[in-house]
């Protein structure tokens, strides 16, 4: 470990799933930056991926970028045993994937229930199962969740629900894990100014959306980063199985 207290995480190996773009990627280089050998699984986008990479190889830390689809259990497997091989050892699981449609429940479709359940609940269980079955002790796992579980705005709750049963898990998760000094939280954020809120809204709810917020903003990547990141780090290390509302006072 470092002496160098910006470089708390060294000798730390990181993953960090869906870790190209938005969130995920600035979770990812804050991890990176502060000295942990960083890799991040993306579903599609190459060039994202590879912008990515190429910010979090700037820290000087072994960085890998690895497509892997979340909902597939045997590429979650085949991923998590990878990173072992090739680092020894996982301390950090971060997981970020996810899908939102905005609709009424009585309009959803049997594939709309699929897709969302596949892309919200399935893909976070997938990982939070390799994580107990791969993570070494005093490990960290953190899931990105949504501020909707709490509090309903508008036509979301199969989002919210898909979500809700991910927070649940994280609570037995980290009962069952906690003897091993392993971690597990959710971050639950509010609205975030990325291509994956503003792709399901239209401009008068991105409106009101600010509107809410004491600050006249949207939250960014950059604002839940650093929640994800103390969690992640040794000072956290008393705190599981807790859902953090990360939403700048919205709700």
């Amino acid at each position: 470990m470092s002496n160098n207290p910006a470089r708390d995480l060294e000798g730390k190996v990181a993953l960090v799933v869906g870790g190209s773009r938005n969130q995920g990627a600035a979770i990812a280089e804050l991890i990176a930056s502060r000295g942990a050998s960083t890799v991040i699984s993306y579903a599609g986008d190459h060039a994202a991926a590879g912008q990515t990479l190429a910010a979090l190889e700037k820290h000087d830390v072994p960085a890998e970028a690895i497509c892997s689809d979340a909902r597939r259990s045997a590429e979650v497997d085949d991923l998590f045993d990878g990173v072992v091989a090739r680092y020894g050892h996982l301390d950090i699981v971060v997981h970020t994937p996810g899908a939102v449609i905005k609709k009424p429940l009585v309009e959803f479709t049997d594939a709309d229930f699929d897709h969302l359940i596949d892309r919200n609940t399935r893909s976070a269980f997938n990982t939070l199962r390799a994580t107990a079955r791969t993570v070494a002790n005093n490990g960290r796992y953190v899931v990105l969740s949504t501020t909707l579980t709490s509090i309903m705005t508008g036509p979301y709750g199969l989002y919210s629900g898909s979500k809700a049963a991910v927070e649940r898990m994280v609570l037995a998760a980290a009962k069952e894990l906690g003897a091993r000094g392993i971690t597990v939280n959710a971050v639950a954020p509010g609205p975030i100014d990325d291509s994956f809120y503003r792709d399901a809204e239209t401009p008068e709810a991105i409106a009101a959306a600010t509107h809410h917020s004491p600050r006249n903003r949207l939250g960014l990547p950059e604002d839940i980063a650093p929640v994800v990141g103390w969690l992640v780090g040794d000072a956290a290390g008393w705190v599981s199985g807790q859902t953090v509302r990360a939403n700048g006072a919205m709700f």
